[in-house]
């Protein structure tokens, strides 16, 4: 397991510009747009979480590797020696991968593991703009690329595609397990029945499904994208990815059903977010008074 020394001296300078840039953009959102300073920190949170993308100043944490692989910007057919690379920060090791795991024997044990990592770090280097070979995943997982293969066959076969460079480049962008969750809930079955369909922990399920009752509640109070993605926290291409599934399923009757459990999980949300603006604009204002006494 990877170790990270947060005393060192490089990473001492790393914090460092991350704590300059976000206090130069905080000030700028507040000075030159207008925002209130809780609107600014929420903004410049948002940068940092989601559009942030200079790998070179994100701090590894532990169980955190950098990894160059292509960009997913290049094509199909390239070979792989010309094509542009980018680097990406990969979850190598997650508390949950051995948690709540459905197979009783060792091998099965080992495979589910191996499999939820194989999403995990696939579709973290698919949002950071960069694409996992299968070599790049049988390196990484230490195994052969001929059991990477068959991983990716089972899961497929599930209906989850993991988003590798083959996979994308031959199929499409496919449909993530983050996707499938979802649907699997708006189509009638609950966490439990989800997690063991997509091999994650029940933990994990429960987030999306969060996230996508946020969505589906600022949606329908008529937030745009981008106010959403500040709001909950996700990128504007997760909020496009939950709007579609919203738009899809808004007319069917199991969505009917469902509605009460997202007005109630999305207005909570909603007045939990309200209460802690307010609570943010109060201490400003009362630091502010503080400083002119």
């Amino acid at each position: 397991m990877i170790k990270c020394n947060t005393s060192s001296y490089e990473n001492q300078e790393r914090r460092l510009s991350i704590k300059n840039f976000s206090s130069r953009m905080k000030n700028l959102a507040v000075n030159g747009t207008g925002l209130s300073p809780w609107e600014a920190e929420v903004l410049v949170e948002m940068i940092e979480e989601v559009y942030f993308n200079s790998t070179g100043l994100r701090e590894i944490s532990e169980g955190q590797v950098k990894k160059n692989c292509i960009s997913v910007n290049e094509g199909p057919g390239k070979e792989l020696k010309d094509c542009e690379i980018t680097t990406v920060l990969l979850t190598l090791f997650d508390i949950t991968d051995s948690q709540d795991l459905s197979s009783c024997s060792n091998e099965g044990r080992s495979t589910e593991i191996r499999r939820r990592r194989m999403m995990r770090i696939s579709s973290e280097a698919k949002d950071q703009g960069g694409l996992l070979t299968q070599e790049d995943l049988s390196e990484l997982l230490m195994c052969d690329v001929r059991t990477v293969r068959r991983d990716i066959h089972a899961l497929k076969e599930k209906g989850i595609v993991v988003p590798t460079r083959g996979t994308i480049k031959d199929i499409g962008p496919g449909v993530t397990h983050r996707e499938i969750a979802v649907r699997l809930w708006l189509e009638g079955k609950e966490p439990a029945e989800i997690k063991t369909h997509i091999n994650h922990h029940i933990r994990s399920v429960e987030n999306y499904l969060e996230k996508f009752k946020r969505v589906v509640y600022l949606r329908r109070k008529s937030f745009n994208d981008f106010e959403i993605a500040l709001t909950v926290g996700i990128s504007v291409k997760a909020v496009s990815v939950f709007s579609g599934l919203y738009n899809k399923y808004k007319n069917s009757k199991l969505f009917q059903m469902r509605l009460e459990e997202i007005e109630s999980t999305g207005c909570d949300f909603y007045k939990a977010q309200d209460e802690k603006k307010r609570t943010q604009q109060l201490n400003s204002s009362t630091k502010k008074e503080w400083r002119m006494q």
